[in-house]
This record gives C-alpha cells, sequence and structure tokens, in this order.
C-alpha cells in the first residue's frame, strides 16, 4: 500500500506533480482516483489532460478515454461534464455532440439538474493500480424522461453554440483554490461541471459570513453581464472542482454578431436579474416558491432610448420596474413652482415604481433613462393575474407597501435629503 491513502493526500500530490512538470507522476496518481471513485468525472477530466501531456502519450487512448467520459455524461444527464470533457479532444463537434440539450431538441427539459451541495465524504484508503491498467467504464445511468438544460447554452442552437466555443474555457481548482474573490473585476461567468464551492463575504465587524455552498450544475458570477462592479463574494473550492469559464467580453461580442446568442444572452440576462430580484427584494424573498416562480415568468422586457421619460410624477403607476443595464434618474418636484430636483440615480439591478403599483396612487417621482436603457417591468394587470392565483402574493405586497410607504414620507418630509441627493 502507498504512503498516500486518502483520497485528499492523492489528489494533493497529483496537482502537485502536475504544478511540477511531471506529468507521468500526476498521471499515477488520477489513475488510482478514476479506480477508486470511477463516478467522479474530475479524476477522469484529469487524468486525461495529464496524459496528454506525458512523454510518448497515446493520443488514439486518451481521446477514447474522453470520448467514453463524453457518451456516458451525455447519456446520464450531464452535459456540461460532456462538453468539458469534449473540449479536450481536438476534431470534435460539440455543437453536434449537444444537439439533444440544445435549442430546438424537443428532449430537453425546464429542469436543470443541480447536485446537492454535499461534501468529500471517502476516507477509506485507495488501492494501488497497474500503471498502465485501462480506467473503468464511467458510470451511465440513461435519464427517464426530459433531459435537464445547461444553464445559458441550452439556449443557444448549434450554430450559436459553435461560435461561442471560442471563448468558453477549463478551469480546475484543488481544494482550497478560489475560483473568484471578492472586489476583483467580473470579467467572467462560470458553470460549475463538478465538485462543492463555498461562497462567502468579507464583513469588518465579524468573521467571514458564510453565504452558502454551491454544486454541480450551478452558474457562478453570472451578475459580471449585468453589473459592472466588481465581484460582491468569494468562492472558494471545498473539493476538487471542475468549471466552464464563459468570457463576458467574447460573449458579448459574438452577441453583437450572431443573433442568436444575443437573444439567448438577453434572456439568459432577463431570468437572472429576476432571480436576483425575487431572492433579494423584500416585495419578493419570503414568497412561497409556488409564487415565485409565477411571477418570474411574467415580467416584460423593455429597451430605452437616452431621455426617455419612463414616469411622470403624479400621472398613474403602472409598473414596477428594475434596472437591467443602463440607468434612470430619479426627479421630484416638492412643491408648485419649485425646480424638480434630482434625488437619486438608479443603476442595473435596482428597482422603482414599486410604491405606485402596489397602492393604485400616482407616481411620487418622475423617472427618465440617462443613456439607452434595458428595464424588466411588471405591471399591475399582469400582477392581478399572478395574485389571483396565489392570494398570499397581495397580503404580503400590501404590508411591504404600507412599510414602504411610510419610509419615503419619512424622507421627503427632510429638507437635507434633496440637497445631498442633488
Amino acid at each position: 500500500m502507498s504512503k498516500l491513502e486518502t483520497v485528499q493526500e492523492i489528489a494533493g500530490a497529483a496537482s502537485a506533480a502536475a504544478r511540477a512538470g511531471d506529468q507521468a507522476a500526476a498521471a499515477r496518481h488520477w489513475r488510482r482516483l478514476v479506480f477508486h471513485e470511477p463516478g467522479n468525472p474530475a479524476w477522469r477530466l484529469r487524468l486525461a489532460a495529464a496524459l496528454s501531456q506525458s512523454p510518448g502519450a497515446d493520443a488514439e487512448a486518451i481521446e477514447m478515454l474522453a470520448l467514453q467520459q463524453v457518451d456516458a455524461a451525455l447519456s446520464s444527464g450531464r452535459p456540461l461534464v460532456a462538453l468539458s470533457a469534449a473540449l479536450g479532444v481536438s476534431g470534435t463537434d460539440p455543437g453536434a455532440l449537444l444537439s439533444d440539450y440544445l435549442a430546438g431538441s424537443a428532449r430537453v427539459g425546464k429542469a436543470p439538474r443541480l447536485s446537492p451541495p454535499v461534501g468529500r465524504t471517502d476516507d477509506s484508503p485507495v488501492p494501488d493500480v497497474q500503471t498502465d491498467a485501462p480506467p473503468p467504464d464511467a458510470p451511465d445511468t440513461p435519464v427517464v424522461g426530459p433531459l435537464p438544460p445547461m444553464p445559458l447554452l441550452s439556449l443557444l442552437d448549434a450554430d450559436a453554440l459553435r461560435a461561442l466555443l471560442p471563448h468558453i474555457s477549463r478551469r480546475a481548482l484543488d481544494a482550497g483554490e478560489v475560483l473568484m474573490a471578492e472586489g476583483e473585476v467580473a470579467d467572467a461567468l462560470y458553470l460549475v461541471v463538478h465538485g462543492l464551492l463555498e461562497i462567502t463575504k468579507d464583513d469588518p465587524e465579524r468573521p467571514t459570513v458564510k453565504l452558502g455552498r454551491t454544486a454541480d450544475g450551478a452558474v457562478l458570477g453570472e451578475m459580471a453581464l449585468v453589473l459592472s462592479k466588481p465581484r460582491t463574494a468569494t468562492v472558494t473550492a471545498l473539493t476538487e472542482v471542475e468549471t466552464l469559464r464563459v468570457d463576458v467580453a467574447g460573449l458579448r461580442a459574438v452577441a453583437a454578431k450572431v443573433p442568436a446568442v444575443e437573444a439567448a444572452l438577453s434572456e439568459f440576462t432577463r431570468q437572472r436579474v429576476i432571480n436576483m430580484l425575487l431572492a433579494t427584494s423584500p416585495l419578493f424573498r419570503d414568497l412561497e416558491a409556488p409564487a415565485r416562480a409565477a411571477l418570474l415568468k411574467v415580467f416584460g422586457v423593455r429597451d430605452l432610448a437616452d431621455a426617455t421619460v419612463i414616469t411622470r410624477q403624479g400621472a398613474e403607476g403602472k409598473a414596477l420596474r428594475v434596472v437591467v443595464s443602463g440607468g434612470v434618474d430619479i426627479w421630484r418636484v416638492e412643491s408648485e413652482g419649485d425646480a424638480p430636483a434630482r434625488i437619486a440615480h438608479l443603476g442595473p439591478g435596482q428597482v422603482f415604481g414599486e410604491i405606485a403599483l402596489l397602492t393604485g396612487d400616482v407616481a411620487t417621482a418622475t423617472v427618465v433613462a440617462t443613456g439607452p436603457t434595458t428595464v424588466l417591468e411588471l405591471t399591475r394587470p399582469v400582477l392581478d393575474e399572478v395574485t389571483a392565483q396565489f392570494p398570499s402574493i397581495t397580503e404580503k405586497l400590501t404590508r411591504i407597501g404600507e412599510e414602504r410607504i411610510a419610509e419615503m414620507r419619512f424622507i421627503f418630509q427632510d429638507d437635507d435629503f434633496f440637497e445631498e441627493a442633488d
């Protein structure tokens, strides 16, 4: 028995050997882990990478290892694993391989496959294996029923995916490595192929706040598409992690040229912004899951030119809106004859119009687009249709509306507020 007996010890030794340039040693360690945990795609993906860089590499054997992983992953409903493996095989066509999981497929369903965020639990000794022993087959458990969609990528057709591929790359992390750090530039989003990660946030007044864990099938950093701001949290690998990195600048460049990518990106962004709104806004975050899912489907999209007046003070409030891109200025006239005062600027992710929507009263301020702006909006007639199905929404929104009205009355009675905001 080797002195390296546990999964953690062997994985650490393999990564150290790879960093030192000893790919043959790394391959020996990864091979042991493939035999020990044949259902863990991280080991097989890393073995193929190490073998491809080893002296005297058998290209045909490496290709077969990767393609066997592709076939098993596709059949088992793990398309991100299949795509990650296919990226390592020259001459493959991921657009064709993933056709059942892309836009237009009759087989792809609506529910994504998300693995539960569990950690490493296997502490049993890992047996040695022969250096030239062929790896065991990857587990293949065919999906019964609709295939799970991939985040973002299942909104594309095969040609659009091919156009995007140059901007998708694999990124592997060892346990303890940071995928993204709070405060850094948000230049990519990540699709979690396999592994467990923890999301944390710094707080000067208390120890680091643990926001949660995430695993296979998750999307991380997607708000880089929406908010031109630094990362708001740190994401750290708790196990060996495989991800697909999607370069945001490249994604936008392809979207500008390929209509299918632009449409997919718009829909993906819409879904993410609404999910963020429903999860974080006091208006919606405490609603039961079915009610939130119903609201998710009914937000509309509006593209606005610079200086478009979206809402006028004193006019009927018709919609709650959330800024997706661009921004809006909020103007208010306190008394007749006064000049309008700019009291706020709202950017991506921020909400306006909720008070008038909830109460039916007139708008308390004028809202004007500053530059080309895209907003999502929830109108009163649409909201009424949803609340008829889910009465709990009415009760929740009424209570929140009363709180927001009291808050705004307090603010607008404070003259210093306008001087500071201006």
